[in-house]
C-alpha cells in the first residue's frame, strides 16, 4: 500500500513557485524544491516526473486557479461592471512583489509550446469574463482584447518603471484607454 501524502501538490507548487522566484529558470531545481518542501528529490521525480512534468503541472495548476478566482467575481455587465472587474483583477496584483516569477514564466511559456497553450487559456478566460461584461457593443471582443493587451503591457512597462505599485501604475494605463473606449464613465482609481 503506497505512504499517504504527507505534503499536497500544492505545497510543491507553491514551494516551485518560490524557488523559481529565488533562484530563476537556471538554478530551478528538484533538489531545491525538494528541500523546500521536505521530501527526498526522489520522491518528486516519482510523483511528478522531472522538471519539466513539474513546470507544466504548475501552468496546469495557473489555469484552474485563474477559473477559480474568475468565477468567485461579481457579474455586472456594462461599462461600469467592466471597470469594476478591471479593477478587481488589477488590484489583485498586488504592489508588485514577486512578479518577477511571473516575468520568468512568461519567458518560460513563449518557448515551451504546451506551457504556451496553457497562458493562452488563462488569457482567453480573462477576456471572455471581460467581453462577457460589455454585451451592448459588437466589438466587446476586441475591446477586451485590447484592454487585457494594455493591462498585460503596463505590467512590462512596470518592470522598468520607477513606480512603488504595480497595481497602481497599471490601473493609470488602463483608465487612459478606457476613457476612449467609454467616454464620460467615472472611474475610480
Amino acid at each position: 500500500m503506497p505512504r499517504p501524502k504527507t505534503i499536497s501538490d500544492e505545497e510543491v507548487m507553491g514551494a516551485a513557485m518560490a524557488v523559481l522566484a529565488e533562484r530563476g529558470m537556471a538554478e530551478f531545481t528538484l533538489s531545491d524544491i525538494a528541500r523546500r518542501v521536505g521530501l527526498a528529490r526522489a520522491t518528486l521525480i516519482q510523483r511528478f516526473g522531472d522538471r519539466d512534468a513539474i513546470l507544466l503541472l504548475m501552468a496546469e495548476h495557473e489555469v484552474q486557479a485563474t477559473r477559480d478566482y474568475l468565477a468567485t467575481l461579481p457579474f455586472e455587465a456594462g461599462a461600469a461592471g467592466l471597470w469594476r472587474f478591471i479593477d478587481e483583477i488589477v488590484r489583485s496584483m498586488g504592489t508588485g512583489e514577486g512578479f518577477s516569477v511571473r516575468v520568468t514564466l512568461a519567458a518560460i511559456e513563449a518557448r515551451d509550446p504546451a506551457l504556451k497553450r496553457l497562458a493562452d487559456q488563462r488569457y482567453r478566460f480573462v477576456q471572455k469574463a471581460m467581453a462577457d461584461r460589455i454585451p451592448d457593443r459588437k466589438d466587446g471582443e476586441e475591446i477586451a482584447r485590447h484592454l487585457h493587451a494594455v493591462i498585460a503591457g503596463a505590467t512590462m512597462q512596470w518592470v522598468v518603471a520607477d513606480h512603488d505599485d504595480l497595481a497602481a501604475f497599471v490601473l493609470e494605463r488602463v483608465a487612459w484607454s478606457y476613457r476612449r473606449l467609454f467616454p464620460g464613465i467615472a472611474l475610480d482609481i
